[in-house]
């Protein structure tokens, strides 16, 4: 019987499919992310592996380290409410690579996945739901590295990294080996600067939420209006919009909260009621909010809500 391991490529015995591995389930049972996405379990004996291709040439091999462009993570969306987190190895050496996920609140360490990675390959190592994005999704990836012949010993990474839902909102960056468009975040820079403990050198997305939402100080009222949160969003679709704006309340809200303030006012309009209804729903999860109700209708309408903090 073949054996499989975490980046095989297999194709199923009774269907037309091919995919990857992504984990194992047990001894004999394995979850495959097909071409089109999709992520389901099988047991060995329905997948056989996949011939691998014939070693590149010398020229070929020395043309992609010209071009490598290092170790990173990525994520790209596989729909409006899924998200994948690619760890690429766009290098020479081959990756051994945990993944945890720790607890914003608590600081609580959950192991994720791990695995190896070789020379310019890459993989999925886990799926984000919006959700998480919205929350900022925590996470820590520790590295190590092997090359036959190594001009210096590589020392191990620890990357302690956040990603939020407006970075990968906003990033449409090309990413490496995988011909699709994402966030992108490399890895040995972002690692340099955790090293400084400077705030200032902070992943770059940080400063990608600061000026796209333009938070300076607790505001008593807030206009979620998409033309006032961002000037060029006639490319953006309707769930990518609704993202921002849920995003930008929740920023405003947050600080309102650390401040003090006693109530707060979110200019919504009236439109087809989504947003309205989605605040409402957060407000109404928030131990923060004593009460909300509609604002004064003789200044907007029925297009805004009051929000009055404990």
């Amino acid at each position: 019987m073949s054996t499989f391991k975490p980046g095989d490529y297999v194709r199923f015995i009774h269907a037309k499919e091919e995919g990857k591995i992504i984990r194992a389930f047990g001894a004999n049972e394995w979850e495959v992310e097909t071409t089109d996405g999709f992520r389901i379990p099988v047991m060995a004996s329905e997948i056989v592996k996949v011939t691998n291709p014939e070693p590149i040439d010398e020229e070929e091999q020395i043309d992609k380290l010209k071009k490598a462009t290092g170790r990173q993570l990525a994520v790209v969306a596989f729909n409006d409410q899924a998200f994948d987190l690619y760890f690429i190895n766009d290098s020479r050496s081959t990756c051994h690579y945990t993944l945890f996920e720790t607890s914003k609140s608590t600081g609580a360490i959950k192991g994720i996945g791990h695995g190896v990675l070789n020379p310019f390959t890459f993989e999925s190592i886990t799926r984000l739901s919006w959700q998480q994005l919205q929350d900022e999704a925590h996470g820590i990836l520790q590295l190590c590295f092997y090359e036959n012949a190594p001009e210096i010993l590589p020392a191990p990474i620890e990357l302690r990294f956040k990603i939020t839902g407006i970075q990968v909102l906003r990033s449409n960056q090309n990413i490496p080996l995988l011909d699709k468009k994402g966030y992108l975040f490399p890895i040995e820079s972002s690692t340099a600067a955790v090293k400084k403990e400077n705030p200032a050198n902070a992943p770059a997305l940080r400063a990608d939420v600061d000026s796209t939402i333009n938070i300076t100080a607790a505001q008593s009222e807030v206009d979620l209006h998409i033309e006032k949160l961002i000037s060029e969003h006639s490319t953006l679709n309707a769930a990518e919009m609704l993202r921002l704006q849920l995003d930008t309340f929740e920023k405003h809200l947050d600080l309102a909260v650390a401040h003090g303030r006693p109530e707060i006012t979110f200019i919504h309009g009236i439109g087809n009621g989504i947003l309205k209804s989605e605040l409402h729903k957060r407000l109404g999860r928030n131990k923060q909010v004593a009460s909300f109700s509609d604002a004064k209708k003789e200044k907007f309408g029925y297009g805004a809500t009051l929000v009055s903090l404990k």
